[in-house]
């Protein structure tokens, strides 16, 4: 499947970042649990919605994940090296 280009759009729900990264929805859920940094807003029935960053951090995370082969420890690693997130796994930058 090829991946959809990044819509203009300041919202995505979880289908349309599926969508993009070519990833099913329990993939994407799995990474919020181990990518703390990765932490879409939440509406009033638990949709997800996601940023336009979120959805860039989501395809660098498949890139090292699926493409440069990382483990989820070493992805996580390299995320701090390249300042995506705070050695805590928040992003750089965030409280």
């Amino acid at each position: 499947m090829v991946e959809a280009p990044i819509l203009d759009k300041e919202e995505y729900k979880i289908g349309e970042v599926c969508d993009i990264a070519a990833v099913k929805p329990f993939v994407l859920r799995y990474w919020e649990t181990e990518f703390t940094e990765l932490a879409p807003a939440k509406g009033a029935g638990g949709q997800r919605t996601y940023t336009r960053d979120d959805v860039r951090l989501i395809l660098r995370i498949k890139q090292l994940l699926y493409e440069e082969r990382f483990t989820v420890a070493g992805a996580k690693k390299r995320l701090v090296e390249e300042g995506r997130c705070g050695a805590g796994g928040r992003p750089a930058g965030a409280p």
